[in-house]
């Protein structure tokens, strides 16, 4: 009777552990790739949600350096010893991230390495990959960092933190990295051709290299417009430049061709003379490029240069053979004063705006061949164009830069219906004998 009892005992026992086993085991299943960000790794991610490999290990810790930057009580942390040039950790989430509007990661990070040390984001999927790197500016403190991810896809499911890329790990402090709140935020929609820098929900990040600062400024002229300021630093190399946008480049491919090779900026100099040089690329492909150059005419004044990458600066790769290669090119960045480097000339501000696929003359003025009047301008209820020559097509863009009406008209005289456009300003592009002009209309 006792062993009977005793034996009935431990099978209960043995089968509440069993059971244990299963629900620990079906935990642990289930949270598998449930991640969502904002991660916090308070409550999770944990130690176990990590893939480590080629001689990375993450762990998540109680934070050992809280300060007013970061007072959260746990953070990650991977240590690199050995192993491979990229050794990092990655982890899984639940969905795929979504990039339309909210393309800027963030992380804060603790490191005792230098400064200047790469990070890398890295997201993949089994459809690919696309990654960033963003440089440290501080060392032994928290800072946060910030990837922009604009253009990206939305097919990653997987974020993959690699630091001090490039190097071999050895065990040590420098070695060690903290990071916490990997968070994702709103930057805008990413840019398209035309760019007049006047949305609201459009990302203008510029992105800078060589020296160069840019940003979303006030015209100076004009406190309507807004427009980029760029900074070429006393630090500025001679290829210091900005490229307009982020490395995503632009959301549609710059459709040049031999037959229609032009694109025009408008651009303020404080002196006349200077090279301004505008080169195109695949944004995924450093490698296929087209430069064009030319000069400012004017000091301390608004121009609209145009370029023409049929005439390609020496050097560089002609618009010809790129194209018979099937190259495609959606990325521009633009070089103020090219060859000239800060040392030499001093710090020099620059502005541009308004860039434009085609030979085109932005803003109100129109060139002679062109000869169109739009009546009334203003106007609540239609607008009248009126050409000279027969006007081929016309597309109306909305200060987002998104087409709101595209029309095939074949026709010297025709009205634009305006009652249901909302009040604002619009810009009207239209193709007049094979050429393309900008106009500016208001409601």
């Amino acid at each position: 009777m006792e062993g009977s009892f005793v034996n009935g005992s431990v099978k209960k026992i043995k089968l509440m552990k069993s059971l244990l086993m299963f629900f620990l085991v079906l935990t642990v299943i289930l949270a598998n790739g449930q991640l969502l960000l904002p991660l916090d790794f308070e409550t999770s991610p944990v130690t176990a949600d990590f893939t480590d490999f080629d001689g990375g290990k993450a762990t998540v810790v109680a934070n050992p350096r809280v300060d007013a930057i970061n007072p959260s009580s746990k953070v990650a942390q991977i240590v690199r010893q050995g192993g491979a040039l990229w050794a990092g950790s990655k982890l899984k989430l639940k969905d795929n991230l979504k990039f339309e509007i909210n393309s800027i990661l963030t992380m804060k990070v603790y490191t005792t390495a230098p400064i200047g040390t790469v990070v890398k984001f890295k997201l993949e999927s089994t459809s690919g990959s696309i990654e960033r790197d963003v440089s440290t500016k501080s060392t032994k403190k928290w800072e946060t960092l910030i990837w922009d991810f604009t253009g990206a896809t939305t097919k990653f499911d997987e974020i993959v933190f690699m630091f001090d890329f490039g190097k071999i790990g050895n065990g040590t402090e420098t070695s060690t990295f903290l990071f916490d709140d990997v968070m994702q935020l709103f930057s805008g929609k990413q840019l398209d051709l035309p760019v007049n820098f006047e949305g609201s929900i459009l990302n203008y990040t510029m992105t800078d290299f060589g020296g160069n600062k840019s940003s979303l400024f006030l015209d100076p002229t004009d406190s309507n417009n807004h427009v980029i300021q760029v900074i070429k630093t006393t630090e500025a190399a001679t290829w210091a430049g900005t490229t307009i946008g982020t490395n995503g480049g632009f959301k549609t491919n710059i459709p040049l061709k031999l037959t229609d090779s032009k694109m025009n900026v408008k651009v303020w100099s404080p002196e006349a003379g200077i090279p301004i040089r505008l080169k195109v690329e695949d944004s995924k492909d450093p490698t296929h490029t087209c430069e064009t150059q030319m000069n400012t005419t004017v000091a301390g004044k608004w121009e609209t240069i145009v370029f023409d990458f049929k005439n390609h600066a020496m050097g560089t790769e002609l618009l010809s053979v790129g194209l018979s290669k099937g190259w495609t090119y959606n990325k521009a960045s633009i070089f103020f004063n090219f060859g000239k480097d800060g040392v030499s000339v001093g710090e020099k501000t620059y502005y541009f705006d308004d860039v434009n696929f085609g030979n085109i003359i932005s803003g109100l003025k129109e060139e002679p061949l062109a000869k169109v009047d739009i009546y009334p301008n203003p106007s609540s209820d239609y607008w009248t164009v009126s050409s000279k020559n027969d006007i081929k097509s016309m597309e109306i863009f909305d200060i987002n830069g998104h087409v709101v009406r595209s029309q095939i008209i074949n026709n010297s005289l025709f009205n634009i219906d305006a009652k249901d456009f909302k009040m604002g300003v619009y810009l009207l592009k239209l193709k007049v004998a094979e050429r393309f002009f900008n106009y500016k209309l208001v409601k």
